[in-house]
């Protein structure tokens, strides 16, 4: 079943918003590899156009995690005309790697006795994996069903198939569905200490790590006549299951950490928009946003795939597919389509 994608919001290094992904792709089109280390640390994320959204009263309590998840769910809101208020059964569902470990790792004393005594309720609240989505629920008064995936690799195409399932299930007609990770010393640490089981190369040739939130409001297929982007398909699979292996014609985005891009056998066209907002376990997030520009402008197309020439089988049906794959051969893949 195909879901219309009615809206996206996007926070990451390069600033919030579509126009600012959107800009920072014509500034630095897509590589068809990995880019070298920089001397920047990690991209992060600046969420003070939060604080024009919202009061900041209400936000006194909400960390830098949920801050991002927030900010993307009203930018997907007013990219969706829905600016003054989501349907009232709106389902909500929340990918993550590894949640906020800021709170949790970052802050965590060398000595157990003292970070007994220095534990904040307020902190420990924070630091549940779902945290995001209660405050998304309570600020964007979300009402319908509600669930978060932890899922350190896969956790994004599982979130958009649970949407997808739930609008073919009549759950619900409209889901809220988005990733987020936030950058945290343990983040990084687990991207120096990655390895490729294939090459047995270690991690320090990767792009650096970053931290970012994307968010889309999926919808039933819109009535004749009316246009936007959609989720085509979602496929995911493993190295014993090599069911839905990429389409012909449909050029690939991956954001990973080696050049290697052999996918069962194929070399499909590719890019990496890896050294525009980093890589981290949900970076397919902003993947997918970044599909949805590169179909809604030719140009942009064009920039971040110079090789590519699909043929009149590709403009008839466009599409661009975003592939996740993991350390140990699973692997999903969120085909857009236009």
């Amino acid at each position: 079943m195909k879901a219309c994608i009615r809206g996206a919001g996007v926070v990451g290094g390069f600033g919030c918003g579509l126009p600012r992904l959107e800009e920072a792709i014509r500034k630095c089109p897509a590589s068809d590899s990995s880019p070298e280390v920089t001397a920047m640390a990690a991209f992060t994320a600046r969420t003070e156009l939060l604080d024009r959204l919202i009061p900041p009263k209400t936000l006194r309590r909400v960390d830098h995690y949920a801050r991002m998840a927030i900010l993307a769910s009203h930018l997907a809101a007013e990219d969706a005309g829905m600016g003054k208020g989501l349907p009232e059964n709106t389902g909500l569902v929340v990918a993550t790697g590894m949640g906020p470990t800021a709170n949790t790792l970052d802050l965590q004393a060398a000595d157990v006795a003292a970070a007994d005594l220095a534990l904040s309720p307020i902190l420990f609240s924070n630091s549940v994996h779902n945290a995001a989505a209660a405050y998304i629920s309570m600020l964007l008064k979300v009402r319908g069903p509600s669930l978060s995936i932890n899922q350190y690799e896969m956790a994004v195409p599982l979130a958009f198939q649970t949407a997808i399932d739930w609008l073919e299930e009549g759950r619900t007609e409209t889901v809220l569905v988005g990733s987020i990770d936030c950058f945290s010393k343990a983040l990084h640490e687990a991207s120096l200490s990655c390895r490729n089981l294939k090459t047995g190369d270690g991690g320090q040739g990767a792009v650096p790590v970053g931290e970012g939130s994307a968010f889309f409001i999926l919808t039933l297929p819109e009535r004749q006549g009316i246009r936007c982007p959609f989720v085509q398909q979602v496929h995911v699979g493993g190295a014993h299951r090599p069911a839905g292996a990429p389409m012909p014609n449909t050029p690939i985005l991956y954001n990973g950490n080696g050049k290697n891009t052999d996918f069962m056998g194929q070399l499909p066209v590719h890019a990496n928009f890896a050294h525009l907002y980093g890589t981290f376990p949900t970076s397919m997030g902003l993947d997918v946003a970044a599909a949805m520009l590169l179909l809604r402008t030719e140009q942009l197309l064009r920039i971040s795939f110079p090789p590519f020439d699909g043929g009149p089988a590709f403009h008839e049906n466009p599409r661009i597919g975003c592939l996740k794959q993991g350390e140990t051969g699973d692997w999903g893949m969120i085909v857009i389509g236009r």
